[in-house]
């Protein structure tokens, strides 16, 4: 099995925390990635140029999920991807898997020899066939044995045809990439018209997150969209997930480039569809203050503090005096009342 190696250091390393910034991933799902895309790299550009894969191929090499131009970009800017003027390379390739790629040619030759050579020896047994006893009738003498059982008249030695198997500590050979050298099988990209509905929605949202870019000092988000396939992604936003309130999908590109947590993670329409439901929620409880729908339809009276401006004043010790009175002579009244004693009035 085929291996590279794996440098202890690759997850503290500033390139590979370039990467994570870039993309917003965190440190183990970007080392997973690169150590996808180098495992990829030695079956499909053992040389290292990778000049004839798309931005989607990578990706899906890679198993990224998110927008492909931008993981394209990123892996340039952070240095895991040299651009030249004839096309694109890995970087350092041949210090990282030069030793292996030269192993592997010195057995693909190795392997050659070995199945060329039982091909040699069966042609000089040809022609000097071994000698054998027959008797009168051309058949062979009894007890004389054929030296090799596994022959017979115009029968080659089966054993003799099977490949040589690689020993424990050979890599297996290189598994070749389909006829046209694409690697993968392509997709057929989708084509829209500069009037069609959809085209438009992607130059207007691609604006949008330009202007956002300008204003944070970054020129380079979206500098390799393809707007086919932006539009291709509100097509499927609109037909797929039935979103059709196209007032509600261009207030949420309004919104999303403005708001601090979203405009930082959706950077494409495929991000777009993805979080569409969440961003409208987000967008719908921000504009109303955190209040739920619910709590805006309550219908429960509102009660306002009381401030203590209505309390009145205390009693004045005269008035105290006479509520005191007053007090006694109900309860002796009642009193007598419950003893059958008349009381004075």
């Amino acid at each position: 099995m085929a291996w590279i190696e794996s440098h202890q250091g690759t997850d503290r390393h500033p390139k590979t925390r370039k990467f994570c910034r870039r993309l917003g991933l965190s440190v183990p799902a970007a080392v997973g990635h690169l150590h996808m895309f180098w495992w990829w790299a030695m079956d499909f550009a053992d040389d290292g140029d990778i000049s004839k894969f798309e931005p989607e191929d990578i990706a899906d090499a890679m198993e990224y999920d998110g927008d492909s131009e931008a993981l394209l970009t990123a892996m340039i800017d952070a240095g895991f991807i040299d651009q030249t003027e004839t096309g694109r390379v890995i970087h350092d390739w041949y210090d990282y898997a030069g030793k292996l790629i030269e192993r592997r040619k010195n057995d693909a030759q190795r392997k050659a020899n070995s199945r060329r050579k039982p091909t040699e020896v069966r042609a000089e047994s040809e022609s000097d066939p071994i000698d054998v006893q027959r008797t009168s009738e051309g058949h062979p003498r009894d007890g004389v044995r054929n030296p090799n059982h596994n022959l017979n008249h115009n029968q080659e030695d089966i054993k003799d045809l099977r490949p040589e198997p690689p020993t424990a500590d050979q890599d297996d050979a290189p598994l070749e990439p389909p006829a046209d050298g694409s690697g993968t099988r392509k997709k057929k990209r989708p084509e829209y018209s500069p009037d069609s509905t959809y085209y438009k929605m992607a130059v207007y949202f691609k604006q949008k997150i330009d202007d956002m870019a300008s204003t944070e000092g970054l020129t380079h988000l979206t500098d390799r969209t393809n707007l086919h396939t932006w539009a291709d992604d509100f097509r499927k936003l609109v037909e797929l997930d039935k979103q059709s309130d196209t007032n509600l999908i261009r207030s949420v590109m309004d919104w999303v480039v403005l708001d601090d947590f979203w405009k930082g993670n959706v950077l494409s329409a495929e991000k777009f569809r993805a979080q569409f439901p969440k961003l409208v929620m987000a967008m719908r409880r921000k504009s109303t203050g955190g209040q739920s729908s619910t709590q805006n339809r309550s219908s429960k009276p509102h009660i306002p503090i009381v401030d203590g401006s209505d309390v009145p004043a205390p009693p004045t010790p005269e008035e105290m005096a006479e509520m005191i009175k007053l007090a006694e002579r109900l309860q002796a009244k009642n009193r007598g009342a419950e003893y059958g004693t008349p009381v004075a009035k």
